[in-house]
């Protein structure tokens, strides 16, 4: 199959979009397809694609809302080369596409990886005639599309939502390298945060939604149980002064660490906890999509909390990976983090089921496999 991906997120600009977007580029190209990957610009992105292994096209301006100043360069492109199927890393790229396509006289199927937050992105809510442009235009991607992989139920919800027939959705979840992510020693971190006792981790941007205030307010209730217990936040964002500011008020700053950014491999993070929880909640405009950090802590063999919010009930299986409590429940949280702190075998358990889903399932090669396969089954039918 001779494929173009157009990826408005792409490396080395770090993020879950760009992950998910270049692990993808690399397995369909394992697979034999002939790829080629339309990608913006962007720092140090020379050296990034010398040695990355995809073959990528740099551009000027695709990483805007909607990948407008990428519409005549894709269609220069699609006249100069044919492609069997394009795959869109979301719906703006997605746009750019389809316009591109109608601007060079060409049929292109577009294929479009959907993750819950673009879905209800309302960049333009201060300007009413703008948003509801700017959402009919995505209704019109959702309509000409070929097809849908959404990484959750409540993602594939969301389209389904937005005018996506549910014909053309098919759920792939995300994936994780189990390769790069596996148990291995931490002592050396383990001793440089000075903990004595547990470590409870959060991985994320600082923003209201993630929950982290919500771990916060169970902190007290978990350090009157293990008083040695230290709760590890590696992430910046604009919600870091309310967050450090609620430590203060429930007098647990010193049990907490704000590392910022992380200054090593999240791998050594995962590794160096005995429980990692992220409690995100959904927003009106926000959402977790899927939750990549609880596979990734999990093919660490990490025992993982989370709550039943966005697409997180597809990250985490309850009971057999980890734990998952209702949004916004703090003594719920308390009481499952005392538990799983309070019980080695059973999270030990916990962390090792999470890592053997993840290589009987979870794997990037995994959600590749699925979407190549899905593609080539509708194009089939074309």
């Amino acid at each position: 199959m001779q494929l173009l991906m157009v990826a408005s997120n792409f490396p080395p600009v770090i993020g879950g979009i760009q992950t998910y977007a270049f692990e993808l580029a690399k397995h369909f190209d394992g697979r034999g397809d002939s790829l080629l990957v339309v990608a913006p610009r962007a720092d140090e992105c020379e050296a990034f694609d010398a040695q990355s292994g995809v073959s990528t096209l740099r551009l000027t301006g695709i990483n805007d809302d909607l990948a407008l100043s990428g519409i005549v360069p894709l269609a220069r492109l699609l006249r100069r080369r044919n492609f069997d199927a394009a795959f869109a890393t979301h719906w703006a790229p997605a746009f750019a596409l389809l316009s591109a396509a109608r601007l060079a006289g060409k049929k292109l199927p577009v294929f479009v990886a959907a993750h819950g937050k673009e879905l209800l992105h309302r960049p333009f809510a201060h300007l009413p005639l703008v948003q509801r442009a700017y959402d009919a235009l995505r209704r019109r991607v959702l309509h000409d599309a070929a097809g849908f992989f959404p990484v959750s139920e409540r993602t594939a919800q969301l389209l389904a939502a937005g005018g996506a027939a549910p014909e053309r959705i098919c759920v792939v979840s995300n994936g994780v390298d189990p390769m790069h992510f596996q148990p291995r020693d931490a002592t050396a971190l383990r001793d440089e945060l000075s903990a004595s006792g547990p470590i409870l981790l959060s991985v994320a941007r600082l923003v209201s939604r993630k929950g982290i205030d919500t771990m916060l307010r169970a902190l007290p209730a978990v350090l009157h149980e293990i008083p040695s217990a230290t709760y590890l936040i590696v992430g910046e964002g604009p919600d870091y002064a309310r967050l450090a500011r609620l430590a203060g008020e429930l007098g647990v700053t010193r049990n907490v660490c704000f590392a910022g950014r992380a200054s090593r491999d999240l791998v050594e993070y995962y590794n160096a906890c005995d429980v990692f929880v992220l409690p995100a909640r959904e927003e009106p405009t926000d959402i977790e999509g899927f939750g990549l950090v609880f596979l990734e802590a999990g093919a660490c063999a990490k025992p993982v909390i989370g709550a039943r919010a966005g697409g997180v009930v597809d990250a985490i299986v309850d009971g057999q990976t980890g734990v998952l409590i209702a949004p916004d429940d703090v003594g719920a949280l308390a009481a499952a983090t005392v538990s799983l702190l309070r019980d080695p075998e059973r999270s030990a358990a916990l962390g090792n089921g999470a890592r053997e889903r993840i290589l009987r399932e979870c794997t990037w090669n995994h959600a590749a496999a699925r979407i190549a396969t899905r593609m080539e089954a509708l194009l089939a039918r074309s």
